[in-house]
């Protein structure tokens, strides 16, 4: 073998070694690994104790991140248990695809409604309430819960009017809080259940003063008002 080739080959075998001795990606950033514990850890104390009962200290432990760590996040307990709670959830309200919009409409009522009084629904009404008082929170609360609620329902509405099953000139924003507002409203303040049945309720008494007769007729709403 020459000089030449001998110091090719001693090149080779050293780039080798260095291609090995190369540090390997390492997957998932430790921050983000962190960040999932953490909220898996919220969302099992959020269960087994409700917001009042979980505590920072409780979640730093289960989860093993310190207390700096999760303030470096979050800067308060209810939104540590909002983000672990919209993690599992939908931003969208699932409803199934009619060729009436109304009756789309209503199904997403009955929906969000069996939801509402579900365990899920019931761990979210101490975070709503806690947004009432903590601005942070109330602000989380709207953006990544209600908004995008909203605008489902708000495209239906206008896709409604679209079709000619509701008023040209309907008020799509008033009309959406006259439909889910009484839901919040029971959800929140709990002095009644909230139920599909309630949810037909208010769809029948909103609808049956606003949709077109024909309307009317094909949901079941009766006829001539």
């Amino acid at each position: 073998m020459t000089a030449r080739a001998s110091r090719e080959r001693a090149a080779r075998a050293g780039g080798a070694t260095v291609a090995l001795l190369a540090p390997r990606p390492m997957g998932r950033p430790r921050s983000e690994d962190s960040k999932r514990r953490i909220l898996l850890a919220a969302r099992e104390l959020l269960e087994e104790r409700g917001l009042r009962g979980m505590t920072i200290e409780a979640i730093a432990e289960r989860s093993g991140a310190s207390k700096v760590t999760i303030y470096r996040w979050w800067s308060h307990k209810a939104a540590i248990a909002l983000e672990a709670l919209l993690a599992e959830i939908s931003p969208r309200m699932p409803y199934r695809e009619s060729s009436s919009p109304l009756a789309s409409l209503r199904d997403q009522m009955r929906s969000f409604a069996r939801f509402l009084a579900g365990r899920r629904g019931q761990l979210l009404v101490a975070v709503a309430a806690e947004g009432m008082l903590d601005a942070e929170v109330g602000a989380a609360y709207r953006e990544h819960w209600v908004r995008p609620r909203r605008e489902d329902a708000s495209r239906l509405l206008q896709s409604a009017v679209d079709a000619g099953e509701l008023p040209r000139d309907l008020d799509v924003q008033v009309t959406l809080d006259a439909l889910f507002g009484p839901l919040y409203y029971r959800f929140l303040v709990q002095h009644a259940p909230v139920s599909p049945a309630f949810a037909e309720a208010i769809f029948v008494t909103v609808m049956a003063g606003l949709a077109t007769e024909e309307a009317r007729v094909r949901l079941g709403l009766g006829g001539v008002r």
